[in-house]
């Protein structure tokens, strides 16, 4: 135990190491020596016997002989601790001789001398001073040594802000800029390893390391890392990537949070970890992560040096993924602008671009053929099968045009059911001198149509059923008819509506065309503006009773005088009216024109039922037959005066929606009438279960009651089976008596037709009645 009289003397001060100073005592006189190294272990030192001393101890205490013996190893010793004060005590006897050589020594290599015989406390005094000299040279060298790790980390860390902002600047990928950052870093001397990861987009639990660099990169290869509550997350990184803020470990080996990679720790001799929150306002939280050989490294200044680093990397990072983005939308919404978001084939917009690139290339020296193909009945599997399996049978249909085309021809989606493609003059043959380009261009646009419509006509499996389609395709030659793509391409439209109203697979343009669409567009224009100025009229044809000849209805009739007086007939002007959806308004318009005119015939005693045709966009559903009851009760008609006509054709287009129209009109007193009864394809179970009134006789088969050859099979069997459904029958188209005879025969209620009187204006239907046709018996 010290001596309690000296019990501060050899004490450490507060912080430092707890080792104890060692002593080495070489003397020759062994009595000396143990006694020395008695008293000074009782001071509380370490103190070493020794025959010479070799310098490894914080104070040698020798006499003359040892001295001798060990002159040359001690004065090295003292010369390599340099900066360090390594103290030597001397120890010599009273004769002059015996200190001589330590006077002659002293202040030179020996630092203090004691002669013998001394007291206890003269030489703990001389040894306590020589070791507290010895302890402050430490403690100086400590704080030296600290300085100037901190200073070399500071300028580390300087040069490599320096080096890492001119690789944001020169970097143009996130990619480069991570690795280029993790390996600047790693090529500073005393950074072992730098790495960049990223808590895992699915699971934000896991830390994917995405970029490293440095001698240690195998470590950081070697461990995994996780950003949640688990051991795994509690080091620096996890920490990091969680908290926001940096996280710094100045001594891996020792701290208790880096449990779990202790090992690896300890191989690679890695000394202190900062991990440097990458806080990124796009995309997934990261961490840059820097470790140090040396333990005590990333103080303050360091530090923040290194996470200015990490703000400028978050901010280059936030930059490109922000540019990437924008990239990426631009890319997108030019994919959405020149893509067919169904099929992923081409559009009108990009094709358009390409032809447009392709004229301007070739100097207008590039012929094609352009083929708008048109699917027929496509509407019939999106109504059946709903539009996710017509999106499949579309992909389908572009997949097998694809195949058909040769290397250099175009497609594209149109739109809908249609699909353009473009057929270069790129033959495989060399072609004779003599062969025109525009004949050889219009055979191959032949040939191709007919493959494609081959191809389109093979069954297409949708849900366990074979569904054909056909395809209406109409042709343009670039640039013999237009040298603008857009024109052309206009030209085949139209000639594959030419195709599809004629029912031939393809047709050809030709000028006479787009003649006929003109004028189709001035019919349309001169149609509206009829509508909104009254140049339209109703004209009323007579049904009459066969047997009496009396008139009891008739049937109003659309009639079209235009703004230069001439007539335009319904079979000109109807299909335009469909086509362009203005057949609803015209219905419209008929119903509240011949409802105020039975309105004024009935205030004279006129009592006639009026009959209008029906367009099938007026029977969809209940509440188009709602629309029509309150449009006639609200001229003060009543239902039982009116006869609704409908055709067969109307029907099958849409047959749930018209029965339940049928059937509310008939329960709001209604009469209902089927026109043009032979020409559709009615089945008996749907005439049946129709709440029809009447049963309208075809002119067609009226038409075969001739008097040379009369041919009445089909019309008794529509009479016959009328009578069977307790339906009246009127006969439509009657031009001559003998077929008004055979049909009221045949036990045909009412006709209809030119023998009494054709479609004549409201003033003249007073004066038919008076005079009554005459009767067919």
């Amino acid at each position: 135990m010290p001596s309690s009289r000296f019990p501060a003397l050899f004490s450490q001060p507060s912080g430092e190491s707890q080792n104890l100073l060692h002593v080495q005592v070489a003397l020759r006189a062994r009595a000396d020596q143990r006694l020395l190294v008695r008293t000074l272990r009782d001071a509380g030192l370490t103190p070493e016997s020794v025959t010479l001393p070799d310098g490894k101890a914080d104070l040698v205490i020798v006499d003359a002989w040892a001295w001798e013996h060990s002159r040359e190893r001690l004065r090295s010793v003292r010369e390599n601790a340099y900066p360090l004060v390594f103290p030597i005590l001397a120890i010599a006897g009273k004769e002059t001789a015996s200190a001589a050589w330590a006077y002659r020594e002293l202040g030179a290599d020996i630092d203090d001398l004691v002669e013998l015989p001394t007291s206890r406390a003269v030489l703990l005094s001389r040894v306590g001073n020589l070791l507290r000299l010895r302890r402050l040279s430490l403690t100086q060298a400590d704080h030296h040594r600290s300085t100037q790790q901190k200073l070399n980390a500071v300028n580390r860390a300087l040069q490599t802000l320096h080096a890492c902002n001119e690789m944001m600047v020169r970097e143009s990928t996130e990619e480069g800029l991570l690795q280029s950052v993790c390996e600047v870093i790693a090529q500073f001397e005393g950074y072992a390893l730098a790495w960049v990861g990223f808590a895992d987009d699915s699971t934000q639990k896991k830390v994917a390391k995405c970029y490293i660099a440095g001698d240690a990169a195998d470590y950081a290869r070697a461990i995994d890392v996780n950003a949640d509550g688990s051991p795994l997350g509690q080091g620096p990184i996890g920490k990091a990537i969680a908290t926001g803020s940096t996280q710094i470990v100045s001594d891996m080996a020792s701290e208790p949070r880096m449990a779990p990679w202790r090992e690896q720790i300890a191989a690679w001799g890695l000394g202190a970890e900062i991990a440097l929150p990458l806080n990124v306002s796009v995309g997934s939280r990261g961490v840059l992560a820097v470790y140090s050989q040396q333990s005590g490294d990333f103080a303050s200044d360091e530090r923040a040096l290194l996470e200015r680093l990490a703000d400028n990397l978050a901010f280059g990072l936030d930059r490109l993924r922000l540019q990437n983005e924008r990239k990426a939308q631009n890319q997108e919404i030019k994919r959405l602008a020149y893509e067919d978001p169904v099929t992923g084939m081409a559009n009108r917009r990009s094709l358009l671009a390409r032809l447009h690139e392709l004229v301007g290339r070739a100097n207008h020296e590039q012929a094609a053929a352009i083929l708008f193909i048109d699917l027929d009945d496509f509407k019939l599997v999106n109504d059946a099968l709903g539009h996710k399996v017509g999106d499949r049978v579309l992909q389908n249909v572009a997949w097998r045009i694809n195949n058909t085309l040769r290397e250099g021809d175009l497609v594209a989606r149109q739109g809908g059911d249609e699909f353009i493609v473009v057929m270069m003059d790129d033959p495989r043959y060399s072609p004779s001198v003599a062969e025109d380009v525009r004949q050889r261009l219009a055979r191959g646009a032949e040939e191709m149509a007919r493959r494609i419509s081959r191809t389109l006509r093979q069954p297409f499996e949708i849900n366990g059923y074979a569904h054909r389609l056909g395809a209406s395709i109409g042709v343009s030659l670039f640039p013999y008819l237009s040298d603008d793509p857009e024109t052309v391409i206009d030209q085949a439209d139209m000639a594959m509506y030419a195709a599809k109203r004629s029912g031939q697979h393809t047709v050809f343009f030709s000028p006479e065309l787009a003649t006929g669409r003109q004028q189709r567009l001035s019919l349309e224009t001169k149609l509206n503006h009829a509508l909104a100025e009254g140049e339209l009229q109703l004209h009323y044809q007579p049904v009459w009773e066969l047997d009496s000849g009396r008139i009891v209805a008739v049937e109003a009739l659309l009639r079209w005088q235009d703004a230069e007086g001439e007539m335009v007939s319904p079979a000109t002007f109807i299909p335009v009216a469909e086509e362009i959806g203005l057949m609803g308004a015209l219905s419209e318009w008929v119903i509240d024109e011949a409802a105020r005119q039975l309105e004024s015939w009935r205030e004279t005693g006129l009592e006639l039922t009026m009959g209008v045709n029906l367009s099938v966009s007026q029977l969809q559903g209940a509440d188009a037959a709602r629309k029509i009851h309150d449009q006639v009760v609200s001229s003060g008609s009543d239902p039982q005066w009116w006869l609704l006509e409908l055709t067969e054709e109307a029907v099958m287009q849409s047959p749930e929606a018209v029965m339940e129209a049928m059937r509310l009109l008939d329960g709001a007193g209604f009469r209902l009438a089927l026109d043009d009864f032979g020409r559709g394809y009615s089945s008996l179970a749907r005439l049946q279960a129709m709440p029809l009134h009447t049963l309208k006789i075809d002119k067609l088969f009226v038409d075969s009651l001739r008097e040379d050859t009369p041919d009445d099979r089909v019309v008794r069997t529509v009479v016959e089976l009328a009578r069977q459904f307790s339906l009246r029958v009127v006969a439509e188209g009657i031009e001559h008596v003998e077929q008004a005879r055979q049909l009221a025969a045949m036990g045909c209620s009412f006709g209809q037709g030119f023998w009494v009187s054709p479609a004549v204006p409201a003033s003249e239907i007073p004066s038919l009645i008076r005079r009554a046709a005459p009767p067919a018996l």
